[in-house]
């Protein structure tokens, strides 16, 4: 696991860290933080964010990310439990402005991919590059959104939807986000997603 946060958190401390509230009262949880950081007027929003993958480089306070993690089985479902605080979205890009003042989204989502390498994230808006699950290299997806509080931990399961059962899949992508369009840096500060006991579903 790594987060996209690298890049933000050189203006400021990081916004992705374990947590003690567990859903079992034990161990540790990944506690996902949407803030902006920065000094006065100088900085961005930052959606706290974690995935199966590497950061590779920062791009000024932007972020280069190797999606995927190497995988040939088919799993049926990722399962798991997460605990959600959203907030109204105060800050948008020029994109999404429509958003401002509505709740935030979380969002947790699975890929299997059939690609020779990670998949290259790039969230500097100048030459930015974000996974599209519509891509031609996607063999299976599910996704978990949600705009409300949950009442504490709450289980969840994701579905994956195969579109090619043919294929094998060789990289598995997984990824939560405190707020779904934090890629654009649209989110509402202090929206707050915890996740924890993550695990995959077979029919084998």
């Amino acid at each position: 696991w790594d987060t996209g946060n690298t890049g933000a958190s050189t203006l400021g401390n990081s916004n992705v860290y374990p947590s003690d509230d567990t859903p079992s009262g034990m161990g540790k949880s990944a506690k996902l933080e949407t803030r902006f950081v920065g000094i006065g007027a100088i900085g961005k929003l930052a959606a706290g964010s974690i995935f199966a993958g590497k950061f590779r480089k920062v791009d000024g306070t932007n972020g280069i990310l190797d999606f995927g993690r190497l995988w040939t089985a088919r799993p049926k479902r990722l399962r798991g439990y997460f605990k959600y605080t959203t907030a109204p979205i105060n800050y948008a890009s020029e994109e999404f402005q429509n958003l401002q003042g509505q709740p935030d989204t979380c969002q947790i989502w699975i890929a299997l991919v059939d690609l020779d390498a990670p998949l290259e994230i790039r969230t500097n808006p100048r030459n930015r590059q974000l996974f599209d699950k519509n891509a031609p290299y996607v063999i299976a997806y599910g996704e978990l959104s949600r705009g409300s509080d949950t009442r504490g931990w709450e289980m969840f399961e994701i579905p994956l939807e195969y579109r090619d059962t043919g294929r094998v899949p060789s990289y598995i992508l997984v990824t939560s986000a405190a707020s779904k369009y934090g890629d654009y840096f649209t989110g509402g500060t202090g929206a707050t997603l915890l996740v924890d006991d993550f695990s995959l579903d077979y029919d084998y």
